[in-house]
């Protein structure tokens, strides 16, 4: 895993190795620079070593004719059977890095290479010959991919800070991507947080020639819409062949020549690929990692005691399990964690991976598989099955819906006692989208600043809320799949955008930003496109959700993990925004001048701050994205910022093993 820089027509190679320092958090183990003078071109590369820990390994890497050069970050789990092929079409190989097979693989097949590859990639290759760049991003996102273009000169890199240095462009922030952030808490792609810099798609290759980049698709989700559903007589003929597909990523995403390990949030997902892990290699050494939030920060949060869970998996599959607890100076982790992401991003998930990822390297694991992806594939998330319910609703008789349910279900306390909390806030979120047809409650009923609290809280002049840049681009994603099922238009919605919009790009980051590699096993190519052609019921059987997955997991989990309440990966924002967090909060939009007041109206956000915490109203996310957006802005105004990382203080963040 590394990270990336290059250029076309522009800079020089003191801007390129400047731009590249910024990266060196991706790849400690080497770097290098190839500068094509006669062009204005050039490529940077940071090392974090997984296969092939040699010299033989270092980039950019030439082709043997030295007319092609490559600066790569990912893994290619298939590159074993491409070099074979490659070998036996006279292809000679100097490593034995999958870097290597990418470029040779590029020789042979052009372009279409992509479409053989299985696994997470981000590259840039440069042909000095055609004076052409070519741009490939994996099939889901997994792996980040920026890029910029100032005239005729077009730059890429892992990340936007890189690109804002290497063009020396200036720090405007993308209103769109700020929007977004107050109703989504991420930015959909192509946007990327500021203007000018744009996230190539998953699935999509870019070409570069004189300036113009031409954007190409492909791979897409195959739909049975197009090849139609799989028709296996018996559910065990299901459950068998995803038994394979499973065990066939999970092994071959742990070839590693590096030590290994994998989160363990003792949820569904996790616990199987640790399970799997275990039964692939029965006698290795496998670590696994919790993180735990005390006692306190959970008073009123009302969920399941994850770490419980994740310490019965660990005892049954024998694993060397550490788990700690924390409760971090979010004053000095928040800014450290926010300049690794780029990107406005308010989701607290992506301090608990910094945290994993950073105590796994103080262990020594360098590589993390994780179970990210099981929810958006196989149907497991709530907003999932609430909008399958929502459709039922709407077939029951209006006065019922309008006279009796709506208003009974509108009087509830937004706080009650604890053990009904999660319900009450389902029941109290579910009331705007009761009025709204099923998808268009799923693209903004759900979110977490509708329309009337948004027309308070921003301060610019707004267009209607379809209008809206997330809104517009979850319609347009949704176009592509009208014909299809509700739950595959869900699925597929949540798996273009979400996933890598969010939680693939909060993982990436924040687990690099330690030099640690992720792998999701969960989004090997084949599971996916066998998930998205069985039928509906496979996933969501009545109201039981990732039906297909839990009963392949069945030979492998125990089953009081299996069908335990669902937990998400989460922070205990509703405790800290009514304490550490609502006073950060507090001192941006009371003492603090700044660029946050002119998008946000501070008084609304005191307003609902002082609601939250008196119980009142659940208001923990939009609050937190209130406090993104403060802090990310002044982030970004610093001097320092295209320089170094903010520091980060050591003592404030003593872990806690539990």
């Amino acid at each position: 895993m590394c990270g990336i820089i290059g250029i076309v027509n522009g800079g020089t190679p003191e801007q390129l190795e400047r731009a590249l320092r910024l990266l060196a958090h991706r790849g400690p183990d080497d770097w290098g620079i190839q500068w094509f003078a006669e062009h204005r071109s050039g490529l940077g590369h940071r090392r974090l070593a997984i296969l092939d820990l040699t010299s033989a390994g270092h980039q950019p890497m030439g082709n043997q004719r030295g007319t092609r050069w490559i600066t790569y970050n990912g893994e290619l789990y298939n590159f074993r059977e491409l070099r074979a092929e490659l070998e036996r079409r006279g292809y000679r190989f100097r490593s034995q890095t999958d870097t290597e097979v990418v470029l040779a693989a590029y020789d042979e097949w052009g372009q279409e290479c992509v479409r053989r590859f299985n696994g997470m990639f981000a590259f840039g290759i440069y042909d000095t010959e055609r004076r052409e760049l070519f741009l490939a991003r994996d099939h889901l996102g997994i792996k980040p991919l920026y890029y910029a273009t100032v005239g005729e000169t077009v730059a890429f890199a892992s990340e936007a800070k890189a690109l804002l240095a290497l063009l020396g462009l200036e720090v405007q922030p993308d209103e769109d991507a700020l929007l977004s952030t107050l109703i989504l808490l991420w930015v959909p792609e192509p946007k990327s947080g500021f203007q000018g810099i744009q996230k190539l798609p998953p699935g999509h290759y870019a070409v570069v020639r004189e300036g113009k980049v031409e954007v190409t698709e492909y791979w897409d989700i195959p739909l049975p819409g197009a090849e139609g559903w799989l028709h296996y007589r018996r559910e065990e003929e299901y459950i068998d062949h995803l038994r394979y597909l499973l065990q066939r990523a999970v092994a071959r995403q742990m070839i590693s020549d590096v030590p290994i390990g994998a989160f363990l949030s003792g949820g569904v997902d996790s616990s199987l690929v640790v399970a799997l892990m275990r039964r692939a290699e029965p006698a290795a050494a496998l670590s696994t990692y919790t993180i735990a939030f005390t006692p306190e920060d959970h008073r009123i949060e009302a969920q399941p005691d994850d770490p419980a869970y994740a310490r019965l998996v660990a005892r049954r599959l024998q694993t060397q399990h550490r788990e700690f607890c924390i409760r971090p100076d979010l004053n000095t982790l928040l800014p450290k964690v926010l300049w690794h992401l780029d990107e406005p991003i308010a989701d607290g998930a992506a301090l608990n991976t910094y945290l994993i990822a950073r105590y796994a390297k103080q262990h020594g694991t360098s590589v993390l598989l994780t179970g990210m992806g099981g929810d958006e594939v196989f149907a497991g998330y709530r907003k999932q099955l609430a909008t399958l319910l929502l459709a039922r609703y709407h077939r029951l008789p209006g006065w019922f819906r309008k006279r009796l349910l709506e208003p009974f279900v509108q009087e509830l306390p937004a706080s009650w006692v604890r053990s009904r909390l999660r319900l009450m806030r389902w029941l109290k979120k579910l009331i705007f989208p009761m009025q709204l047809r099923p998808l268009q409650a799923f693209i903004y009923g759900f979110a977490y600043c509708p329309p009337e609290r948004l027309q308070r809280l921003w301060r610019r002049r707004l267009p209607d809320y379809e209008e809206l840049y997330p809104i517009r681009r979850y319609y347009a994603v949704a176009e592509r799949v009208r014909e299809e099922s509700l739950l595959q238009q869900l699925t597929y919605l949540d798996t273009k955008l979400f996933l890598p919009g969010l939680n693939l790009l909060y993982s990436d980051k924040a687990a690099m930003a330690t030099a640690v590699e992720t792998r999701p096993p969960l989004l090997d190519i084949e599971v996916v496109e066998f998930a998205f052609r069985v039928p509906d019921h496979y996933r969501i059987k009545g109201t039981m959700q990732k039906y297909l997955l839990k009963r392949a997991a069945e030979a492998y989990v125990p089953r009081e993990v299996l069908y335990r309440p669902k937990a998400p990966f989460a922070t205990p924002l509703i405790a800290w925004m009514s304490g550490p967090l609502g006073d950060r909060l507090q001192y941006w939009y009371t003492e603090c001048s700044g660029r946050h007041h002119d998008y946000l109206n501070a008084t609304e956000v005191l307003r609902l701050l002082d609601e939250h915490r008196r119980g009142g109203a659940n208001h923990a996310h939009l609050l937190w994205a209130c406090l993104v957006i403060a802090e990310w802005l002044s982030l970004w105004e610093k001097p320092n910022a295209l320089k170094a990382p903010p520091e980060l203080d050591e003592a404030a963040l003593r872990l806690g093993i539990a």
